[in-house]
């Protein structure tokens, strides 16, 4: 069994994504499609567990996307930002923090199909943003009002490799952390 570690960020320069409202995705070749966020659980409690709900619709035209179950054991092809009151970018809530990941493998990436839509409950802790400050149970954001919204980059409509024909790229060294779709934003109040 091959056991990967992979970093999708530099641990101590947390790279930095901006707020902007939700973008979809509309590319020069005609496929379409958007993502979205609920969350229906109120106003989470600092340090205990919540999900929220992720979908991705696919509006027009046919394409892959990889690990559109955002499956932990591999690389994310997003993050689930968190950005303050002001909208400043705080961290990624599903930034890998260590231990064991597997390799890649053809079963990771969906053919979608217009019309089709795919989506999962992403586990977050309130108040925990992994690999900042607020990394530890000791150290969690104060109570307050934030926002978070998906963010999906261009790594997500990678191809899968097993169906090219000819050289297979290298899929580490073409992960392209490129944004490419914005989930609506979501107002969350953590309390204590």
């Amino acid at each position: 069994m091959l056991m990967l570690m992979y970093s999708s960020l530099p641990v101590m320069g947390q790279e930095s994504y901006k707020f902007h409202e939700a973008t979809p995705l509309s590319l020069p070749s005609g496929e379409r499609g958007y993502a979205k966020l609920s969350f229906d659980e109120g106003k989470p409690r600092r340090g205990e567990r919540y999900n929220v709900e992720y979908s991705f619709y696919n509006t027009n035209g046919s394409y892959w996307v990889y690990n559109c179950f955002l499956n932990r054991l591999i690389p994310s092809p997003g993050q689930l930002a968190i950005y303050d009151s002001n909208k400043e970018y705080i961290g990624d809530l599903l930034r890998f923090e260590g231990g064991s990941q597997r390799g890649v493998g053809d079963g990771d990436w969906l053919f979608l199909y217009g019309g089709s839509h795919v989506g999962t409950s992403i586990g977050f802790r309130a108040g925990y943003v992994p690999l900042t400050k607020f990394g530890s149970m000791g150290s969690l954001l104060p109570a307050g009002r934030y926002y978070i919204q998906l963010i999906l980059y261009k790594a997500f409509l990678s191809t899968n490799p097993s169906h090219l024909i000819g050289d297979k790229p290298d899929f580490y060294k073409t992960f392209d952390h490129s944004e490419v779709i914005r989930s609506n934003a979501i107002q969350i109040e953590i309390i204590d």
